[in-house]
């Protein structure tokens, strides 16, 4: 049960951080077919893989672990105002942003192999 709650966790944390199964299997030295098997609760993930994912994806391990979706929507956020456009806001949800060098440096990875 767990090792399924962990699955869905990583699934929803990479598509939120909007990166690929290729980008994330590469990043843990492994084949495309072997982390879908991560994300769909079909291995077992063993400690170093879930360290090395937080890592990835610029959180904790408990984080991780123990992700709520919700935390990521704040409902309570209030309206902002900007006072030069005149636009006032409230999108209450935080995004996981990812550094964009290593999202190149894979980029540019895939390329050189494809050529």
């Amino acid at each position: 049960m767990m090792n399924k709650i962990v699955s869905k966790n990583i699934r929803t944390i990479r598509e939120m951080r909007n990166l690929t199964r290729d980008f994330v299997a590469g990043e843990l030295e492994m084949t495309y077919s072997g982390y879908g098997k991560i994300e769909r609760g079909e291995i077992d993930i063993t400690i170093s893989k879930i360290s090395k994912l937080a890592d990835i994806f610029g959180i904790s391990i408990s984080d991780l672990l123990f992700f709520d979706v919700s935390y990521f929507f704040n409902n309570d956020a209030e309206d902002k105002f900007d006072e030069q456009s005149g636009i006032a806001s409230n999108s209450g949800v935080n995004t996981l942003r990812m550094p964009s060098g290593r999202l190149l440096d894979f980029q540019v990875k895939k390329l050189k192999n494809n050529v």
